[in-house]
């Protein structure tokens, strides 16, 4: 690969992460902005749209988690519209995490990503130490949330990241060096950091994402343009051997420590 198609790719892939943070952006805006609008977006338009699915890489695991984040979404929904009480919504959010949780663990023990698994740990028990720790669910207007009452902490917001980075660019190097995944999930944990709700910001824009991958299957090499964030030198260096067992060993070093920061 030349020079000038190397800096062509990194230029795309740039643009390509600055344009998705800007929709993911206006997407999750539009969806706290009114509550038919958080049904229609998320919930009414997937429904619709289904026809388009068509069979991608992992295509059942993607549609599992699709319909488990619906159904986050669903729930999240009846909560803007005050239908059921509070604390039964808030039992099912706590469902919905602990399977979350138990799904990606037992997809990491089925695949051998052993030390997936500790990282995985680290965020599932981060995750219930914020609930343990909270309150109920607060509607705070409009079609905006905040789960469980209280701001996720900044420890739990790193070891999620640290579970984004070793599932990107660990669990699925073979992606590489398409990096179109990447940074749609990293646009999504980007807004989700500066939102008043994390996981609400997080769970929403990766729902929507979900589907669409499964509609322009956004993995395979062929999407977008020729090149399109294709970091062929990265791909080189981060798909070492010895550089995989630094990153999970990064990883669940900042796992660890975070959650011993959260708990202690």
């Amino acid at each position: 690969m030349s020079v000038n198609t190397k800096l062509a790719s990194s230029a795309s892939g740039a643009l390509f992460f600055t344009l998705v943070v800007i929709y993911a952006s206006g997407y999750y805006q539009l969806v706290q902005s009114h509550m038919m609008l958080t049904l229609i977006l998320t919930l009414f338009f997937p429904l619709v749209f289904f026809p388009l699915v068509k069979p991608v890489e992992n295509d059942d695991e993607i549609k599992r988690i699709l319909y488990l984040e619906s159904g986050f979404n669903l729930v999240c929904f009846v909560m803007i519209c005050h239908w059921v009480d509070v604390s039964y919504l808030d039992n099912a959010l706590m469902v919905f995490f602990g399977i979350q949780t138990m799904g990606f663990i037992w997809v990491q023990l089925k695949t051998h990503a052993y030390l997936s698994v500790v990282v995985s740990l680290c965020l599932g028990g981060a995750i219930a130490q914020w609930i343990h720790s909270s309150g109920n669910t607060l509607y705070l207007g409009s079609a905006e949330l905040l789960l469980f009452g209280t701001p996720v902490p900044w420890q739990l917001k790193v070891i999620y990241g640290a579970w984004l980075i070793q599932l990107l660019f660990v669990e699925y190097k073979h992606v590489l060096p398409k990096m179109v995944p990447a940074a749609i999930h990293i646009a999504s944990y980007t807004i989700a950091i500066f939102a008043d709700d994390f996981f609400h910001a997080r769970i929403i824009t990766a729902s929507h994402f979900l589907f669409l991958n499964l509609c322009f299957d956004f993995k395979s090499p062929n999407w977008g343009v020729n090149n399109l964030s294709c970091l062929q030198t990265f791909t080189k260096i981060v798909c070492s051997q010895k550089v995989q067992w630094s990153i999970s060993g990064v990883m669940i070093m900042i796992s660890v420590l975070s959650f011993w920061s959260l708990v202690g």
